[in-house]
């Protein structure tokens, strides 16, 4: 019986670190780093199931979301991206994060832009 008791705070510790596992700079970096990558390599669908809301999303709604995002990126040029990389991020203590990414371009110019997300069940989701 002492056993039991000894054990069980260490079985609660050890699940509440790895909830928090989610809640770093890192995870959240390469959450919004994922999203854009598959975006600019035209994976749509992938990438309109990355918003928080796309579950509860109606399937024509989401049908029509991914159509005019590709056609948004059917006018953008991203023909000479070389990299994207995270380069600073905020986290909230409400489950949330915003994260700049760089785009760097072969002409040596560069954008930033920024994701806002939000730490789900799942994980960290697009908060748009």
């Amino acid at each position: 019986m002492k056993r039991r008791h000894f054990l069980l705070p260490i079985i609660i510790l050890l699940l509440s670190a790895c909830s928090k596992g989610l809640m770093t700079h890192e995870a959240a970096q390469k959450a919004a780093v994922k999203y854009y990558k598959m975006l600019i390599k035209g994976n749509y669908k992938g990438f309109v199931n990355g918003y928080a809301s796309a579950e509860n999303m109606p399937e024509d709604f989401r049908s029509q979301l991914i159509d005019a995002t590709a056609q948004f990126m059917s006018n953008y040029d991203l023909r000479n991206l070389i990299a994207v990389s995270a380069i600073s991020d905020s986290l909230g203590e409400d489950s949330t994060a915003f994260v700049m990414l760089q785009l760097n371009f072969s002409d040596s110019t560069s954008e930033q832009i920024g994701i806002p997300l939000i730490l789900l069940e799942e994980g960290w989701k697009m908060n748009y």
